[in-house]
């Protein structure tokens, strides 16, 4: 099993289908979702990163750190398919997200965060597994009963 994660622009066709992807997970599961394009200044650096995985040459997975204020990275735009889900490829993209967070030639992070649907069962599994607790929502804007992290 070949398992590669790189960074990638994120409107590279490999990371759009992706983040489409993504879009359609979040409409089924809420009803409505972020925008499928990512702001590309926010993944390139020195504000952030973004990242794809593949398995054996194919794209499965994608996310993204940004800067969020100073100090703390946020992780945005975590997908990987559910065929790929419980392999370790969005572990592996988390581990190195945060390399690249706490890089003091990107963003130098002391604190990284993310927040996620509580309907979305495969991340929180994910998240509550590693660095990434739970905690209380801080977006302004968000749906409290629609977030958890």
């Amino acid at each position: 099993m070949t398992i590669t994660i790189e960074p990638a622009s994120p409107d590279s066709a490999p990371a759009q289908r992706l983040l489409q992807a993504l879009h359609t997970e979040q409409i089924e599961l809420y009803g409505h979702a972020d925008p499928a394009e990512a702001v590309i200044a926010e993944f390139t650096p020195p504000h952030g990163v973004f990242l794809l995985a593949y398995f054996e040459k194919e794209p499965v997975g994608c996310g993204g750190i940004r800067t969020f204020a100073r100090g703390v990275a946020e992780v945005r735009k975590m997908f990987v398919r559910p065929d790929q889900r419980g392999s370790g490829i969005g572990r592996r993209i988390l581990a190195d997200l945060e390399k690249f967070a706490a890089d003091p030639e990107l963003i130098g992070a002391k604190r990284i965060r993310l927040e996620t649907g509580i309907r979305n069962t495969s991340a929180i599994g994910l998240y509550d597994s590693t660095f990434l607790g739970a905690q209380r929502s801080t977006s302004p804007g968000r749906n409290r009963s629609a977030n958890r992290r």
